[in-house]
């Protein structure tokens, strides 16, 4: 039990043992604090990181197992990728990415920032060696509160990050989980939220979100001016949507779907500038097709 995604992934690229001549591999979509700690961690210890750029649109599950595949090295010790991006929501082959891991006897480690509570995951059959996540994002949980799985493969030359005289009582935790005292409503409200999300079924909320964000990519792309990030095939995204308002300005967008009782994040910068929506079970057609409408009004008359 971690307090965040980015304290798991700092955890892991922490507890690694890596030095001069190692190499990680990235992708820059990663989870912000997966790419800096590794980043900070290298420049630190003396070992390289090499960063894969990500193709827009997604080219292809193939794409990036052949990228991965031609960016290890004899010196590589570890990749470290999303599974599901916040950029364009991009699905990552994970368990391909995974098994190319194993057979060249690297380090693999899963950012589950996206996925963790929203997908139908069995991580037995992905076989990660680390995969990390958050409460507050899609298990609706509350914040500070977060995951790392560890495989009991790697267990032994995982170091500890954290010293304590108050651990975890069971498993890793007891050497790992050392942050003494600890937000306990909140990591019972987080149990809480899980016994919940298993009384649906993860089953269910993956394909209800997924459903949801079909009709918002389809809908979304009808509208004259709109350029969408997220791919239109399923197989290549979930359920982020994320896509340009014409030449509306993406913060403006989010601001306006705000005041209309809609919820939208939005992306700044200079890749892939745009608004994003993430429906959840808890979503309705209703809801999709209120987002949709508000943005066409936007683009038809402005803000």
């Amino acid at each position: 039990m971690t307090r965040h995604t980015s304290e798991a992934n700092t955890w892991v690229a922490t507890g690694l043992q890596l030095g001069m001549g190692d190499e990680v591999v990235i992708v820059r979509d990663n989870h912000p604090s997966n790419n800096l700690a590794w980043k900070a961690k290298g420049q630190r210890f003396g070992y390289t990181v090499r960063e894969i750029e990500p193709a827009s649109p997604h080219p292809g599950a193939d794409y990036y197992v052949q990228a991965f595949r031609e960016a290890i090295t004899p010196s590589t010790q570890v990749i470290s990728f999303t599974h599901l991006t916040n950029t364009a929501g991009d699905l990552f082959p994970a368990r391909e990415l995974c098994a190319l891991a194993r057979e060249h006897g690297v380090f693999s480690v899963v950012d589950g920032a996206q996925s963790f509570g929203l997908f139908d995951i069995d991580l037995s059959e992905v076989q990660p060696d680390f995969y990390t996540g958050s409460a507050h994002k899609w298990p609706c949980g509350p914040k500070e509160t977060g995951v790392l799985y560890v495989n009991a493969r790697v267990h032994d030359r995982f170091w500890p990050t954290m010293y304590s005289a108050y651990t975890g009582s069971r498993g890793l935790a007891r050497t790992h989980e050392g942050l003494g005292q600890r937000d306990e409503p909140a990591i019972r409200a987080f149990g809480a939220q899980i016994e919940f999300l298993q009384e649906i079924t993860m089953a269910e909320v993956e394909v209800r979100s997924r459903e949801l964000a079909t009709a918002l990519v389809e809908e979304l792309s009808a509208l004259d001016g709109v350029h969408m990030w997220t791919s239109p095939e399923p197989s290549r995204r979930a359920a982020v949507v994320t896509f340009r308002p014409g030449e509306l300005s993406p913060g403006d967008v989010v601001g306006a779907l705000e005041n209309d009782g809609i919820v939208a994040a939005s992306r700044g910068g200079s890749d892939r500038t745009g608004v994003r929506l993430s429906p959840h079970f808890y979503n309705s057609h209703t809801d999709v097709e209120r987002a949709v409408s508000a943005v066409r009004g936007y683009l038809r008359t402005g803000l």
